[in-house]
């Protein structure tokens, strides 16, 4: 099974003061690596601030992502636990939990997405520039 590559042909733009001719085909097949590299990111910077007492949550939300890397969806939390979880209070009580791991943030994938936001957006551009990942 492969990934499907996107194609794209030269596309024309024309207005009433300005013509611009656009070449995607350079990106041919950076837009898949990219978003395939950005979601394996996410998951990845999302690990240590996940809610982690023996690990069977966090099992459960890296075997919800394998499969979808590239699709630009993120799992960042699984049933039943991680709709109890994910806001951080307890629904019963209305307190904030009181996390085992001291590093767990609610809304933990927010919390990754706005903590590395300028570290995936370089790295994003890098793949589209050069056509590679970028170092670390």
């Amino acid at each position: 099974m492969g990934i499907i590559m996107p194609k794209f042909e030269d596309v024309t733009m024309k207005t009433q003061s300005l013509r611009c001719k656009l070449w995607f085909s350079r990106f041919n097949g950076r837009f898949q690596l990219a978003q395939i590299w950005l979601d394996r990111q996410m998951v990845e910077k999302m690990q240590p601030v996940v809610p982690y007492k023996t690990g069977v949550f966090l099992s459960k939300i890296n075997a919800a992502n394998a499969g979808k890397y590239g699709s630009g969806e993120v799992v960042t939390a699984v049933p039943p636990q991680g709709r109890y979880l994910y806001p951080g209070i307890n629904y019963r009580t209305g307190l904030p939990f009181k996390w085992t791991n001291p590093l767990t943030q609610p809304k933990w994938g927010t919390y990754t997405y706005e903590t590395h936001k300028s570290e995936f957006k370089r790295g994003v551009l890098h793949i589209l520039v050069k056509g590679q990942y970028p170092n670390g």
